[in-house]
């Protein structure tokens, strides 16, 4: 008897799962659905239905949840930053919100103070632009990570590594001695910060962090970050112009003290505040990202297909041009990033749809990409020699091909029906560790390796 209530348990834990992973049905919201589902249960039951049957035609009654979903939207779209910011009726629910609305403004603040300080100690952006370069990620991301540290209660073994990784970050790329001229530190700089991302994550997901879903929660939010933190940042920049405009009308000259001390600093705290209103959002309107994803996707492939055709037709070689090699990165990034959305957010019908061909499509097209990179990547290793850029670009490269050309096979099996289209989320996020330990090796490995040049 107490194996039937755990196995009805369980399918309860999915279907609640599976609704807030939808990006449209919160928490409150989960609740009151998850009422009306026990309650159906349970007067089905009392008709002489077994647990399982009643499960699965009460769950039938409660709709499916793309109709659920689109009511919640309908519901709450009028009032949607009204119910973001609104007061919980819970009590204990309304003091965590208050607690973590209090943290949040905290952190963001100190992160402002933290890109002043070090003005007090006679270093100028200006003048000292290297020290920033090297240390902006450090203003931000502890001050993410410790809002979900306190936030999440994550285990202590989760909680040593992140700050020992923080720790020897911040020492290390602050002892090296990078010059300006140093290629070493620009990848430093690009690539330490996605490090330390990672281990955000760790705070973000906390305790569940083995979960293949709670990593893909994380991408998502990571995407969501993003979007949140760019519309924050043309805010800033339009808030700063008027200010300068203002300003001039009284014959005051105030841009560098509004972008140096404004601008600046309220850009630091930024992407705080934007995760705090991803996190705080949940489902209260649909995903922006997984949104975009699918209007640019088709777009994207177009202009991929459109490049390579022209660059053939025009007879121009990758292998001479370092800013062809540099724009097949950042486009085969963006695949990697419209395809995940794309998988992310894909409700669970077995049958291919159009954007799964759409995908494949765009990945077969990144690898024919990607491979055109490598191939340049090695020919200028052989002509010019070797250097840190090179041989960094040659490592992520390789990563994302065997990342594209493993979710080419899995999407290839399942439009055979020979897999489920959850070992592509797996896939994904199975990637996640190994993307890491490269970017940690490039970021703080490399410097020595090539002696900080």
């Amino acid at each position: 008897m107490e194996r039937r209530e755990s196995a009805i348990e369980e399918k309860i834990v999915e279907w609640r799962n599976h609704c807030l992973h939808s990006g449209s049905i919160g928490n409150s919201d989960i609740e009151e659905l998850e009422d009306h589902l026990r309650e159906e249960i349970q007067a089905l039951s009392k008709k002489g239905l077994s647990e399982e049957e009643a499960f699965l035609i009460a769950a039938r009654r409660m709709g499916n949840l793309p109709s659920l979903s689109k009511e919640f939207r309908k519901i709450t779209t009028h009032d949607l930053w009204k119910k973001l910011f609104s007061e919980p009726i819970d009590i204990e629910e309304r003091r965590n919100q208050t607690r973590d609305l209090i943290l949040v403004v905290v952190l963001a603040i100190t992160a402002g103070f933290l890109t002043e300080l070090p003005k007090l100690f006679g270093i100028d952006f200006n003048e000292h632009d290297i020290f920033y370069l090297k240390n902006a990620s450090f203003f931000v991301l502890p001050c993410i990570s410790l809002f979900f540290i306190l936030k999440r209660h994550i285990p202590v073994p989760a909680f040593v590594s992140i700050v020992l990784t923080f720790s020897l970050s911040l020492l290390l790329i602050n002892l090296y001695p990078f010059s300006e001229e140093s290629h070493t530190l620009l990848l430093t700089s690009m690539h330490i910060p996605l490090f330390l991302w990672f281990f955000t994550g760790i705070a973000y997901i906390g305790s569940e962090w083995r979960d293949v879903s709670r990593r893909m929660d994380f991408l998502r939010f990571t995407g969501e970050v993003f979007i949140y933190t760019t519309l924050i940042f043309c805010g800033i920049f339009v808030i700063s112009g008027l200010t300068v405009l203002l300003f001039e009308t009284i014959d005051i000259r105030a841009e560098e003290y509004v972008f140096e001390h404004f601008a600046f600093t309220v850009a630091f705290a930024s992407p705080i505040i934007a995760a705090y209103l991803v996190d705080q959002k949940k489902s209260v309107v649909e995903n922006f990202a997984p949104i975009l994803a699918r209007i640019f996707a088709p777009l994207l492939l177009c202009v991929m297909l459109v490049f390579l055709g022209v660059m053939v037709f025009h007879k121009k070689s990758p292998f001479l041009e370092r800013n062809f090699l540099i724009g097949f990165d950042f486009m085969l990034l963006l695949v990697l990033g419209i395809v995940f959305y794309i998988i992310s957010t894909r409700e669970g019908a077995k049958k291919p749809q159009i954007y799964d061909w759409i995908s494949l499509f765009l990945i077969i097209v990144a690898m024919i990409i990607d491979i055109v990179a490598l191939s340049a990547i090695v020919f200028r290793l052989n002509s010019y020699g070797v250097s840190p850029n090179k041989l960094a670009a040659l490592g992520e490269n390789v990563l994302v091909f065997i990342n594209l050309l493993g979710m080419a096979i899995l999407f290839v099996q399942f439009f055979r029906r020979k897999i489920s289209f959850v070992l592509l989320e797996k896939w994904q996020t199975r990637l996640l560790p190994v993307y890491a330990l490269w970017l940690g090796f490039v970021g703080l490995i490399f410097p020595l390796i090539f002696s900080f040049k």
